[in-house]
């Protein structure tokens, strides 16, 4: 954990460099109202905070740029409510509201709305309804350390994973936890499987959140095609300006499917989520951030909605933007079967 002054300072680094893009040296911050620090004092904050990752610098002599770490600290210390405006909310909402019966159009005006809150790429999922079911689980020991997950679903299809075990184990350990689980999570959707179940052993809590990762692919993987909106406005990022990062990541927002596997691997149920450049398994994306979430109901039609933009986000706005048309596209699919 960081310090008070350390805490104060980075926050304002990251401000500083959302809003100009420009490394934020420490004059910049001796000015800034409320630090109530002299620029030696910066300067030795600043020294504090590129020893432990969480800002990077140029030069020596230049000034500060958030890394992906210090991204990550000021995302996870923002408050748990972040809202809109209420004029703004209002108008999402009044806007939302006058939509037609067209489930397409519903999704086009989701994306619009939320690449123009944000200034960033939008996109959102048709609604659907969610099939996957888990039928059973088999654990099948390969080593003593290594055991195969058979993930066997109602719609007669299965899906394997490779397990590296915490401990070594038996067959006979192992059969006794895919009957357990069977027993508990048999019929369950993505939601119905609870990775923080009390008195879980670790393996257990490895087979589940397997199951978790296995239940998320199969079900974007299904996803029709998304509506991707707002591509223009990452072609004036200064990010992206100069150099071919951006290429790589519009080759992924127009190909369907490498969308989808990208974001495969990051929906989860409400709330949302934001993955922050290195933290992505796709190369092509890790100078990008994706705030994503789902909207709908656990079990009735769902879908999701994300914005992809440069890690130097507005993330407060980010994700309260995404957190309100996750809502008012929840109240438009709630009477859908």
């Amino acid at each position: 954990m960081l310090n008070v002054r350390q805490d104060t300072v980075l926050r304002t680094i990251v401000g500083e460099y959302v809003s100009h893009a420009t490394p934020v040296p420490s004059q910049t911050l001796a000015r800034q109202k409320g630090l109530h620090l002299s620029s030696a004092s910066i300067r030795n904050v600043m020294a504090e905070l590129a020893e432990g990752g969480y800002i990077h610098r140029p030069h020596i002599s230049s000034g500060g740029i958030p890394s992906d770490k210090g991204y990550r600290y000021y995302v996870e210390s923002l408050p748990a409510e972040a809202k809109l405006g209420e004029d703004e909310s209002a108008w999402v909402r009044h806007r939302v509201a006058e939509v037609t019966e067209a489930v397409d159009m519903w999704t086009r005006l989701a994306a619009e709305l939320l690449a123009g809150l944000v200034g960033n790429a939008a996109v959102v999922s048709t609604p659907r309804t969610q099939t996957a079911r888990l039928k059973r689980v088999e654990l099948v020991l390969l080593q003593e350390t290594l055991a195969l997950l058979v993930l066997i679903f109602r719609e007669a299809k299965t899906r394997q994973r490779i397990l590296h075990l915490p401990d070594p184990a038996s067959q006979e350990t192992l059969t006794t936890v895919a009957n357990k689980l069977s027993a508990t999570y048999g019929g369950s959707t993505l939601y119905g499987i609870d990775t923080a179940v009390e008195g879980a052993t670790a393996l257990e809590r490895q087979v589940l959140e397997a199951a978790r990762d296995t239940f998320a692919t199969e079900d974007v993987g299904r996803l029709e095609d998304p509506e991707v909106t707002g591509v223009r406005h990452l072609l004036g990022q200064p990010e992206f300006a100069q150099s071919g990062g951006l290429r790589a990541v519009l080759d992924v927002l127009e190909d369907r499917h490498s969308l989808n596997g990208v974001l495969s691997g990051i929906i989860g149920p409400l709330p949302e989520r934001v993955v922050i450049g290195a933290e992505h398994e796709s190369d092509d994306m890790q100078r990008c951030s994706v705030v994503v979430a789902r909207y709908g109901h656990q079990d009735g039609v769902n879908g999701y909605l994300a914005v992809v933009g440069p890690t130097r986000m507005d993330y407060p706005r980010a994700i309260a933007s995404v957190r309100l048309l996750s809502q008012a596209m929840t109240e438009l699919v709630a009477d859908l079967r």
